[in-house]
């Protein structure tokens, strides 16, 4: 759909993928938990995408060890890659999350949904922009 000269799209493990004639962004809105809190914003520019999947990727990977080293019971937190939260143990959001406790991953499926979904936007926006902006 295209409004306001920017073209967007839902990309497939959610957020929107935004092109206009300057570039291309994966957006996000994360709404608060009810009325009275202001949502969540998170914009990864184009230029950033690639760190990001690659961001994913280790702070999963950094997730899984931090898993075999975290005593049952405990937890522990910590900032990862692309300041991504990482969580382990007694926490309702343990996992990765792209930010604070936002689209949690715990599982290599969602992962490679992430992922896969992040290289289909890079492909995309290329498309889009040769389209409609060449």
């Amino acid at each position: 759909m295209i409004t306001h000269g920017t073209y967007s799209e839902t990309l497939p493990s959610g957020g929107e993928l935004k092109v206009s004639s300057k570039g291309w962004r994966i957006y996000y809105y994360f709404p608060g938990p009810d009325g009275r809190y202001n949502g969540t914003s998170v914009s990864i520019e184009e230029s950033k995408v690639e760190e990001y999947i690659q961001a994913f990727i280790e702070n999963y990977n950094e997730w899984e060890k931090l898993k075999e080293v975290v005593p049952e019971g405990g937890s522990f937190e910590k900032v990862g890659k692309a300041n991504m939260t990482i969580r382990v143990g007694k926490s309702y959001w343990e996992g990765i999350c792209l930010c604070s406790y936002h689209m949690q991953i715990k599982d290599k499926e969602k992962l490679d949904q992430v992922i896969e979904s992040y290289k289909y936007a890079i492909e995309r926006a290329k498309e889009i922009t040769e389209k409609l902006y060449s």
